[in-house]
């Protein structure tokens, strides 16, 4: 290890599993565990990430005295100043002091965060948005999540709630949405909202086209399916593909014409779509925001891929260090 170089833990809490991480803050993934979190007490999965947290340290070579940092990576809804979090898909998880356990196990500063903010940490890192000063990151997986740096700095909000952006409403006749509004971006275009609407509407015909890419399992139909009909031009997946891009490009001019991007990354379901997505994202955008920011904005898909779970937390540490004073951007040295 150069002496420049910190030591970071970093933990992504996830519904069912939790990616712990040692790393650098060169960005060198020195060593990573899963932990299980489903059906599972609270007390005994913090319990686990403390020995986790110090097998990594061990197996790396390292003590507890070269750990700089701890950064946590969440699901809201969460307390971020009390260090709490109550994830609606944790039953069990409620008012958990994680922030804190794990300081006052481990003895070392720990840094807490919404998962979203840290993905966009993550990409402004260490992955492709590495150097903007204004990004924004969207998750795109189950739901729509978001984080945003903003003048080279994450913007998290009076109530520590900015980012939020899958819940801005594009049309208020639209679909309920699973957080309880109308016609969000989530309830057009995250994978749980268009696995439901597929299997609504596919429902009661297992002889529909679209079902032979679940061997006729309906209740299994959702965006793998969907991209994979869309590439075999299928007519009913064409016709739901280009209302969910236009949509997807509806979202993305608000955001780029509200906080004037230099990129926005796209996670999970862009990345496995490609430019099968990217490109009619592309052709709808003037449609929906100037073109100065459209010109000025590039659009990609995440550079971590199946790393963000190991980057994301590891980021959250190294960005308390950051607004700190303690530790600098990798571009700015």
């Amino acid at each position: 290890m150069k002496k420049s170089e910190m030591i970071i833990l970093g933990f992504d809490i996830g519904g069912t599993k939790i990616a712990a991480a040692l790393g650098t803050s060169d960005g060198k993934v020195i060593g990573s565990k899963r932990i299980k979190s489903e059906h599972r007490a609270p007390g005994d999965v913090l319990n686990e990430m403390v020995s986790a947290g110090h097998d990594l340290l061990k197996e790396g070579g390292y003590s507890i005295s070269d750990l700089t940092a701890i950064g946590i990576g969440a699901p809201g809804p969460m307390d971020i100043p009390k260090g709490t979090m109550s994830p609606c898909n944790m039953k069990k998880w409620v008012d958990v002091p994680v922030r804190d356990h794990m300081a006052e196990k481990m003895g070392v500063k720990t840094y807490f965060d919404n998962d979203a903010n840290a993905g966009v940490l993550a990409e402004w890192i260490f992955g492709a948005g590495k150097g903007c000063k204004h990004l924004i990151y969207l998750t795109m997986s189950t739901g729509i999540g978001g984080g945003i740096i903003s003048n080279g700095h994450l913007i998290q909000g009076a109530c520590f709630t900015a980012g939020e952006v899958g819940h801005i409403v594009l049309d208020p006749k639209g679909p309920v949405c699973n957080c309880g509004l109308r016609g969000c971006y989530e309830a057009f275009c995250g994978g749980r909202a268009v696995a439901q609407k597929i299997q609504k509407e596919i429902v009661g015909h297992p002889d529909h086209p679209i079902a032979k890419y679940v061997d006729g399992k309906i209740e299994k139909l959702g965006y793998p399916a969907l991209i994979e009909a869309v590439k075999d031009n299928n007519g009913y997946a064409l016709d739901l593909w280009d209302e969910i891009c236009m949509r997807n490009a509806q979202a993305i001019g608000i955001f780029a014409n509200t906080l004037n991007p230099e990129m926005i990354v796209l996670g999970t379901i862009a990345c496995h779509a490609g430019d099968l997505m990217l490109d009619p994202i592309r052709k709808n955008l003037p449609r929906f925001c100037w073109k100065e920011m459209n010109n000025a904005m590039k659009i990609s898909t995440t550079a971590l891929g199946s790393q963000m779970g190991e980057y994301s937390g590891i980021c959250v540490g190294l960005n308390g260090l950051f607004e700190e004073g303690k530790w600098q951007l990798p571009w700015k040295k």
